[in-house]
């Protein structure tokens, strides 16, 4: 039985290792910003843009206004707001110049490189586009910042807790 059970999971822990190995090297093709083929699809995304955008203005205005700011992680969640309105504004602005007025796109050469189209062969257009579709580098620390900040909240709960019960 015990045998049984060790061949199993070695069994799973290849299938595992070859499906991993699949989604790495053999990857599909995805872009770092949401294409629609519709123009109420790229419209409604905007406005999903948009309403976050101001969502992460306000968290950042009503933490600071109640004072909760003072924590350690309060500010950081106040950090991943700005980074995420950040990422917004970029998110925006590429979603306007690949889907709305269909400025700039992305041609795929080879697994290593890419070649961005413009309308009008504009290198401004061009360069700009290409930095914006980096958006991951604002992205990430916001995710990383709000994971910071929601951990500490709950370790200083945690610890508040402890000592409420410690008599």
């Amino acid at each position: 039985m015990l045998k049984n059970l060790y061949s199993i999971r070695k069994i799973i822990k290849f299938l595992t290792i070859i499906a991993i190995a699949t989604f790495i090297f053999l990857p599909i093709d995805v872009s770092a910003t949401q294409l629609h083929a519709s123009s109420e699809g790229v419209i409604t995304h905007q406005m999903g843009h948009l309403f976050f955008l101001f969502s992460m203005a306000a968290l950042i205005f009503t933490v600071t206004g109640k004072g909760l700011n003072k924590q350690k992680g309060w500010r950081l969640i106040q950090y991943s707001a700005f980074f995420f309105i950040l990422w917004n504004l970029d998110a925006i602005a590429a979603h306007f110049l690949d889907n709305q007025i269909l400025a700039a796109k992305i041609e795929n050469i080879s697994l290593t490189r890419i070649k961005v189209v413009t309308h009008n062969d504009s290198s401004i257009i061009g360069w700009l586009y290409y930095f914006l579709k980096l958006d991951h580098f604002l992205c990430v620390p916001a995710m990383f910042f709000l994971y910071k900040g929601l951990s500490r909240l709950v370790n200083d709960q945690r610890l508040a807790m402890t000592k409420k019960d410690t008599p």
